[in-house]
């Protein structure tokens, strides 16, 4: 019985979805997150003193959706209320992800000069996984076989009152 519990428990933690922490090791990063989730890229070790440009390509050309000048970040629409940038440590946030957020985003990167630096490709999928999906069947499964678990017990505790009282 205590390993049903067990169980159930382990099932009811694996409900929440960790936020995705996505690092860029070569020019190119791809990310998957499921929708409404946080993702955190970070650009840079401290932005501060640089210029930050990152855009979302679209067919039709790009979409602004954040500027780092001068030590101030401008967030342009759709993504204002729901996107930061953080200069002390340089990590692009973006929060309650939707399918529609999904593409390449290009992040630019000059000194305070104006110097090319660097520039970082995301690709950012934003999509259902397969993983909650199986948190309903363990649980029904778990319920499954704690049912199995209480009725093998009384079953087991009927015969034994029963062996008990012909002795």
């Amino acid at each position: 019985m205590e390993q049903v519990v067990i169980l159930l428990l382990m099932l009811a933690g694996v409900t929440h979805v960790a936020e995705t922490k996505c690092s860029h090791t070569q020019n190119t990063t791809l990310c998957s997150v499921p929708p409404g989730e946080p993702v955190f890229v970070q650009v840079i070790n401290n932005a501060s003193n640089h210029q930050v440009r990152c855009n979302k390509q679209l067919p039709s050309g790009s979409m602004k959706v954040f500027v780092l000048m001068k030590e101030k970040v401008t967030i342009y629409e759709p993504f204002r209320n729901r996107t930061e940038f953080f200069i002390n440590n340089g990590t692009f946030k973006m929060t309650n992800l939707e399918r529609n957020d999904s593409g390449q985003y290009i992040i630019e990167v000059f000194d305070s000069n104006g110097v090319f630096v660097k520039e970082m490709n995301i690709q950012l999928n934003v999509q259902e996984q397969a993983f909650p999906l199986l948190i309903p069947v363990c649980a029904g499964a778990g319920a499954l076989l704690l049912l199995m678990l209480v009725l093998v017990s009384c079953c087991v505790c009927r015969h034994r009152k029963k062996s008990g009282s012909r002795i």
